[in-house]
């Protein structure tokens, strides 16, 4: 078989770990003073913490929340392929700053 690769992969010894980070396009629902529900594509586990951002006109807002349910609420029609899963995904933030909730409630005013 021809080889395809444009550089050498070289083997590592031992193990070494890392995380992978992903954006996922949501949607925000309706929020509280200890937490957010979302709606979006893509599965979102509970018990996993997540760095979330929110982007109003005027401000964004930064959160890490946990993840603590999610549930399949409808399918979204076939795109090029196939019909996608639509989530909505209980979130409840960990320890945001004292702003961060005030900001939030903003941003899903305007």
């Amino acid at each position: 078989m021809e080889e395809r690769r444009r550089a050498v992969r070289h083997p590592v010894p031992g193990r070494v770990e890392g995380t992978v980070t992903a954006e996922i396009a949501t949607a925000l629902v309706d929020v509280s003073a200890t937490g957010a529900l979302v709606e979006h594509l893509h599965v979102m586990r509970p018990g996993y913490q997540y760095r979330v951002r929110f982007v109003g006109s005027e401000t964004a807002v930064d959160l890490t929340c946990r993840a603590v349910r999610s549930f399949i609420v409808r399918t979204q029609p076939p795109g090029e392929e196939e019909a996608e899963l639509v989530y909505r995904t209980g979130l409840e933030f960990i320890e945001p700053d004292a702003g961060a909730v005030t900001r939030l409630r903003a941003v899903a005013q305007a």
